[in-house]
């Protein structure tokens, strides 16, 4: 689904009154005022969705957005949106932090907090949306690293940031498959861009910075059988009982976590029709489980119902 929105038909006075409700409606409730230009005001959206992502691409005159207290306890929602700058300057207030966006730039903020979106010129920017349980499948305690500038020009999050700007194209598609299938990946490129930005010598940063890598890891290596808590923990550089105590802090462990990744990628695999000729044996071996039956009762753990009766669903959806 793909749905636009501009102010062009609309009475020049009453044009921001006109874009506040729309980036209501296609966000979360927020406050907004203008800023000063030289132009007219004007502002478009396009939005499109992802499987679970929302894409959208806005350009407008200089304007400011504020997500309040008030707001939020009005109406809570729970989810992650991600600015990667196109064109222009913007800032990006959450938590006590400030990133300067400029274009290739991108940066995280959380709809459960206040905070603060500035563009002072003309700007353009794309924005994607999504529930904080995707984020936090593959990098959990997202909050500590909101309002933080991912650098167009740093060697892990350039190349990410590339990614994110080539996904309009395909989110305006008619292949929902494909959309799902680049929504997951995604999200695990931002749980690397994340994980990223730990590099301090802080002793509080490094144990962050080990526990994201080691989330990023399992995340590019679930699929391998023969993942074990030793060869994760040799990859990142720690002991194992180091990396238990990590995953202990986070009130989880790392086989839990690892079996939580299998399991999504195997019902990702499940809803698409890309892999209706793959039995769900198949599925569940391609993505690391060793037999049938421990896939089908993790899944059915996990999700209150079986693999057949999500591909069923899926199929009939289809129909």
């Amino acid at each position: 689904m793909s749905i636009s929105a501009n102010t062009d038909n609309v009475a020049p006075r009453e044009r921001f009154d006109f874009w506040h409700e729309v980036i209501c409606t296609a966000y979360v409730r927020l406050e907004a005022e203008t800023l000063p230009s030289d132009n007219p005001f004007h502002a478009e959206i396009a939005m499109a969705e992802m499987g679970p992502l929302t894409l959208s691409r806005v350009r407008s005159e200089p304007h400011a957005v504020q997500r309040s207290p008030t707001l939020i306890s009005a109406e809570p929602r729970d989810e992650i949106l991600v600015s990667v700058q196109l064109r222009g300057e913007a800032v990006v207030q959450q938590d006590d932090r400030q990133a300067i966006l400029r274009p290739g730039d991108f940066a995280m903020y959380d709809t459960t907090r206040p905070y603060d979106l500035i563009m002072r010129e003309q700007f353009e920017m794309l924005v994607l949306q999504f529930d904080r349980q995707f984020l936090t499948e593959r990098c959990p305690s997202p909050e500590r690293l909101t309002a933080i500038r991912m650098a167009n020009d740093s060697k892990v999050t350039a190349p990410v940031s590339s990614f994110l700007r080539s996904l309009e194209p395909v989110a305006l598609g008619d292949d929902n498959a494909v959309s799902r299938q680049l929504a997951t990946s995604t999200l695990d490129l931002l749980g690397v861009a994340l994980a990223d930005q730990f590099g301090s010598d802080n002793s509080r940063a490094k144990y962050t910075q080990h526990f994201l890598r080691a989330c990023t890891y399992i995340n590019a290596y679930a699929s391998d059988p023969d993942l074990t808590p030793a060869k994760i923990a040799t990859a990142v550089g720690i002991s194992v009982r180091y990396l238990h105590a990590i995953f202990k802090e986070h009130d989880m462990t790392v086989n839990r976590y690892l079996i939580k990744r299998r399991l999504a990628r195997c019902h990702d695999d499940l809803l698409s029709p890309h892999n209706a000729s793959r039995t769900i044996t198949e599925i569940a071996l391609m993505h690391g489980f060793k037999t049938s039956a421990h896939f089908s009762r993790c899944f059915t753990e996990a999700y209150g119902t079986t693999p057949t009766e999500v591909r069923k669903k899926a199929i009939s959806e289809r129909l």
